[in-house]
This record gives structure tokens, sequence and C-alpha cells, in this order.
């Protein structure tokens, strides 16, 4: 894309889909929701593979997201940290956020990391459903709860 003006491509699987929000050439976000209502609309060969890593994912075939030109204006060091360091948990598992914290050497910082998911604007791909409370609680996702619990058990992980 060569524009500098937003767009959005919708990619669907099963229950899910998952807008993605281009700015020009970057993707500004990521919107995660149930699929009902919606349809599937692609544009770019970026798109399409972000539909191809969906369907498998729902599928329970794993995940290899595509490398998508992120735009990680407006974003600070500590969040491009905290999720680089989420992308590395597996489908599966569960993190806390007291957990991810001292992963990125800052253990004391779980409710920086709470706000880091609560911001995230790469859903899924920068998986904040998998982070839980310190019980094991399933808190705070943008989606929803029962969004949170669906993919947790997609992953096999609930």
């Amino acid at each position: 894309m060569s524009t500098s003006t937003s767009t959005i491509e919708t990619c669907l699987a099963g229950p899910l889909a998952l807008e993605i929000v281009w700015n020009g050439d970057t993707v500004a976000g990521l919107k995660l929701s149930w699929a009902e209502g919606k349809s599937l609309e692609l544009r770019t060969p970026a798109g399409e593979a972000v539909q191809a890593a969906l369907a498998r994912y729902v599928a329970g075939e794993g995940c290899h997201w595509p490398e998508l030109p992120y735009a990680w204006d407006g974003t600070t060091e500590f969040t491009r940290q905290v999720l680089t360091e989420l992308a590395k948990v597996p489908a599966g598992q569960k993190v806390s956020y007291g957990w991810l914290a001292a992963r990125v050497g800052r253990p004391k910082a779980a409710r920086a990391i709470g706000r880091v998911m609560a911001n995230n604007r790469f859903p899924l791909i920068f998986p904040c459903h998998r982070v839980v409370g310190t019980s094991g609680a399933l808190t705070g996702f943008g989606p929803g709860i029962d969004m949170k619990q669906y993919l947790l058990e997609l992953e096999g992980a609930a």
C-alpha cells in the first residue's frame, strides 16, 4: 500500500475476526472481535498472509504470524520490550504479569505490565490473552473475558 490514508482489512476464521488497521504502509493496530456480522475483506498480500495464519490458528494447527510493518509511533521503549518478550510466550502457555515484569528486568512492575496489556494495539499477534493474574485468574482483556477464555481453550491452556 502506498497511500497515507487509513484502510481496514478484515480477516475471518471460525468465530474470530481480526481487523488490520493500516495507516499508509504500516499497521496502526489490530482489532480482535467475534466474527458475527463481519465479512471477509482483504486488500493486500499482508492481509492474505494474516488470513491464512488466523485460519491455521483457529484450526488448531499452531500459528506463525507473518512479519508486519507495525507502527510503533507513540510507543515507549518499555512497551516495545514487553510486547517483544510477550511474543516469545508459546501458544498454550499462560504467564503472570509479575513473570513478564521479571522477564523484562522490572520485577516490581506488574502494574505497568497490566497497563501495557490494556493498551496493546496488536492483540493476538502480541498475545496479551496469555497473561493472567498470579493466581491464574483471567483478568482484563479488551475483547472480553469470554474471548480470552476461548483463545486459551483453543490453545489448550485453559
